[in-house]
């Protein structure tokens, strides 16, 4: 991958004199800062800017590490056959007119992907932005010059986007606007060859990043990308573009994409310690807070002291804090002592603490109250780190920023600024503050986000030194491999639970009545009252063929029941007599295999309450005990789980165990595509699984 980021020689096939043209501004960026050859292709000129043009790569006698391709799709195939020929290894081909378009482009797509794959020869796109590396001063793009020219500011923070203008748009607004500075931005546009994966291995490697961000729209290696998340050392921010139904067809249309499951997606992410973002500007202001605050000390769990001008935004502010999972911090008497010498005597001191009281006091002493409330702050123990309101333009609202700075860093507590004021003062403002190396957001809701992500990354740490997941196989269970290889399609009730029953998951007590006489027999040895379940080959949804009796009383109920229930399958099924479990709480578990990801596990509410909450989490198997525990805490209705109400409190590690053993029977039997356990019921015994299915594919 290295002669894509730092090529001795560059060929841009499709250079022009022209300067309208992106051909062009390829050649104009490469002059800015590439240091290396520069060899325009185009058979109707002599020179381009100074540099001698040749009329194909062939004709080159210097070496060509990275061929960059702006011409016509249909042209393109036989360029790469030139590169081939030419030893060139890698080729960045910024052309739309692909997979993106329809059928035409298709066919031109597979034509290239055929050429990598027989030749080896890397392919980055096509219909994508190529490379911009701001701390070489390296553009392989036809972006406008105009942007290198102004200058780039740089930093530690990259990007995998698969959108060529999109990130076009990142550099000139975080350039334009002082947002942050960057280390590389690659546009990957539809991924033929290299992918994110690629990239992402390089980037982790690169000792001038930091932080990386990706806007994805599809990921077709999905499991070795969060395997790659998994082992990451640096935070990771993921945008992902086509979560809905509408999203997911612009996806196809834009880049050939397929989006997959978002609930499957999100939790992946989550359990590999990934911060998924909402929008494009969050994802650059969590990248850029992340850049500028280093994972957080265990000591250190998230206690924020507001220092406000103003009472009504730092009420706002503890409600977006408690909103995040993040708390006020208690200040103690020492601190509280410290900041009253700043206010008037009328006033009370707490956290969020209103300084306007104490800077209309001060006014005329020229006393910067600011600085000294971040002192005081700072010494107490109990806080974690410094929300700060600023205003920009108000003569008695001072501030040393770079003082305040330097004592954040110091004590090590993150300092993070909500800033409003007058345009001009703000703009300064943020330049002041990105030379000292302090977040600083127009946004308060932004702000308060971006501390939660820096808390947040003590989830990576805590999964990257949990035990590696292992797959519990049992001795090989003969009696399932041969119940698998004669099924197909939705198993039944019965033969679903025999499977769960191997792997030592408890079932609800059951038996078979095939006549009325073994129906009585069956009711008295298991006794009143029992459910009684109508099965045939095939059906899943008993409940709505009226073939399940919840609350058998007596025999002569059961009897009646029996003939009922034959008589709805037209004798044609069998009939399944159970022990009622009482329990007021149900979950649902279950596994899918995902295109993309492989066998994962899910988790919700059952019965009813899946479908009036219809919230459920994932994580690919398979799961260690501290990843299942950590899919168990992302449920939101963790309260249920305590014993609300009279509830049983759920054990979560025999929880947890039942959700590691679904996915190990995901990833031991490649030919089961699904299982759904709903419900499973929390009893004063324990958890037991009273329905079940298991999908043969």
């Amino acid at each position: 991958m290295d002669f894509f980021f730092n090529p001795s020689g560059i060929a841009v096939i499709g250079a022009t004199s022209n300067k309208s043209k992106g051909g062009y501004a390829i050649i104009k960026n490469l002059l800015t800062g590439f240091k290396g050859n520069i060899y325009p292709i185009n058979p109707i000129y002599r020179d381009i800017e100074g540099l001698t043009c040749y009329p194909s790569v062939k004709d080159i006698h210097g070496k060509v590490d990275l061929g960059i391709i702006f011409i016509p799709a249909k042209f393109v195939p036989s360029t790469l056959e030139d590169c081939v020929e030419k030893g060139i290894p890698g080729v960045m081909i910024e052309s739309g007119g692909f997979g993106e378009t329809g059928s035409d482009g298709q066919s031109l797509q597979k034509k290239i992907i055929d050429i990598a794959k027989k030749t080896g020869i890397r392919l980055w796109g096509p219909n994508c932005m190529g490379l911009v590396d701001a701390v070489h001063r390296y553009a392989f793009s036809f972006m406008d010059p105009r942007t290198l020219e102004e200058g780039l500011i740089t930093g530690t923070v990259s990007m995998i986007v698969q959108s060529g203008m999109l990130s076009a748009g990142f550099l000139v607004d975080i350039m334009s606007h002082a947002t942050m500075g960057i280390s590389k931005v690659c546009s990957i546009g539809n991924k033929v060859d290299v992918n994110e994966c690629d990239l992402l291995e390089y980037l982790l490697r690169d000792s001038q990043t930091h932080v990386i961000g990706l806007y994805l729209e599809s990921i077709p290696e999905g499991r070795r990308f969060i395997e790659i998340c998994r082992k990451s050392q640096k935070p990771l921010v993921v945008l992902k573009g086509g979560k809905t139904k509408k999203g997911a067809e612009a996806a196809i249309t834009h880049t050939a994409s397929l989006a997959g499951n978002h609930q499957v997606i999100a939790g992946a992410l989550a359990q590999s310690g990934v911060i998924e973002a909402k929008d494009f500007k969050q994802m650059v202001d969590i990248c850029r807070t992340l850049a500028l605050i280093p994972p957080r000390p265990p000591r250190q769990t998230g206690q924020v002291a507001i220092l406000t001008f103003t009472g009504g935004a730092g009420i706002i502010s503890s409600d977006f804090l408690e909103e995040k999972k993040l708390s006020l911090a208690e200040l103690s008497d020492k601190t509280r002592n410290a900041l009253g010498k700043l206010f008037p005597d009328w006033m009370p001191v707490s956290n969020p603490v209103d300084l306007w009281p104490a800077m209309e006091r001060n006014a005329e002493t020229g006393v910067d109250v600011t600085n000294l409330a971040i002192k005081a702050v700072l010494d107490d123990p109990h806080v974690d780190a410094i929300l700060l309101h600023a205003y920009a333009g108000n003569i008695r609202i001072r501030m040393d920023l770079a003082d305040a700075a330097k004592r954040c860093k110091a004590a090590d507590k993150p300092l993070i600024i909500w800033l409003l004021g007058r345009r001009d003062e703000a703009y300064k403002f943020y330049l002041d503050a990105l030379s000292n190396g302090v977040p600083v957001f127009q946004e308060l809701y932004r702000a308060v986000e971006c501390i939660a992500a820096v808390f947040q990354q003590k989830k990576t740490a805590r999964i990257e030194s949990s035990e590696p997941p292992v797959i519990e196989m049992a001795s090989p269970h003969e009696d399932i491999k041969a119940i698998l290889e004669k099924s197909e399609g939705p198993m039944d009730e019965y033969l679903s639970k025999r499977i769960l029953n191997a792997y030592n998951i408890a079932t609800v007590e059951e038996s078979f009545a095939n006549d009325r006489k073994t129906c009585e027999q069956l009711f008295s040895i298991i006794g009143p009252p029992v459910v009684m379940k109508g099965l045939q080959a095939g059906t899943t949804h008993k409940t709505e063929l009226g073939l399940v009796s919840l609350n058998v009383p007596d025999v002569k109920t059961a009897l009646v029941t029996f003939d009922s229930l034959m008589a709805k399958m037209k004798g044609k099924g069998r009939i399944l007599i159970q022990k009622r479990i009482d329990g007021k709480l149900e979950l649902m578990i279950g596994m899918l295999r995902d295109p993309q990801f492989g066998p994962c596990v899910m988790l919700g509410l059952g019965g009813i309450m899946a479908e009036i909450f219809k919230e459920t989490v994932f994580a690919m198997a398979p799961l260690s005990l501290n990843e299942a525990l950590e899919l168990i805490s992302r449920l939101k209705w963790q309260e249920l789980l305590d014993g609300f109400r009279g509830m049983p409190q759920v054990n979560r590690k025999e929880l947890a165990d039942i959700l590691i053993k679904i996915g190990n029977i995901g990833m031991a039997y490649p030919q089961v595509s699904e299982i759904d356990v709903n419900p499973l019921i929390a009893g004063k015994s324990g958890l037991v699984v009273v329905d079940a299915t298991v999908v043969v594919k």
